[in-house]
């Protein structure tokens, strides 16, 4: 009797295994072969990648900020940036300062990145000049929740002073690990007055 109980009980076991196993191989296989359902930026646009559940992201999409380029005699004559131009990573996007610009000080910064570049609700912010010497360094600080994949806003106000007539900015991801492979960031040389 209590044999025929062991049975039945591995038995019973078995098959609720049996099942639990294929629902999630079930699972895997439809999220592996199922449309993602994302925005894609593609020459300027969003995109709708599969069936996002989102509306388009209210972020310019990065491609909408190539430089307009004066192609009147292009086969002679390398292209001409006709105005300035943001600066843009897949992952971040500074809008100010744009690149090249004449800045003075407090210079404000302006973006946007993913929310994986934030720590603590902070990001770096580093400007130099051209002989790579630091001017000043700060953090930028996230005007939303920083806690997601979404790209967040951000601002920083840089106080300086420097005889340089131009330099860089950096603005990196924050990396508490210290580890190269979470190390990203964005460059934008600027002018100062």
């Amino acid at each position: 009797m209590i044999r025929n109980f062991k049975i039945n009980y591995m038995k019973k076991a078995y098959f609720l295994l049996g099942v639990v196993g294929l629902i999630l191989l079930i699972a895997l296989v439809l999220r592996l072969t199922g449309p993602e359902d994302s925005w894609i930026c593609k020459d300027g646009a969003w995109l709708k990648h599969g069936n996002p559940s989102a509306p388009a992201p209210a972020t310019v999409c990065p491609g909408a900020l190539a430089p307009k380029v004066d192609e009147s005699d292009a086969s002679t004559t390398p292209p001409v940036v006709t105005e300035p131009q943001a600066s843009f990573s897949s992952e971040a996007l500074v809008l100010n300062p744009k690149q090249n610009e004449l800045v003075s000080s407090p210079l404000k910064v302006e973006g946007e990145a993913k929310g994986t570049w934030f720590f603590e609700a902070s990001l770096p912010v580093r400007l130099f000049d051209s002989e790579n010497n630091i001017i000043v360094s700060g953090p930028a600080t996230a005007q939303s929740d920083w806690m997601t994949e979404k790209p967040v806003k951000f601002i920083s106000t840089l106080i300086f002073s420097t005889t340089a007539t131009s330099g860089y900015l950096i603005i990196a991801k924050d990396n508490p690990s210290g580890l190269p492979e979470n190390d990203a960031s964005i460059k934008v040389p600027v002018r100062f007055k």
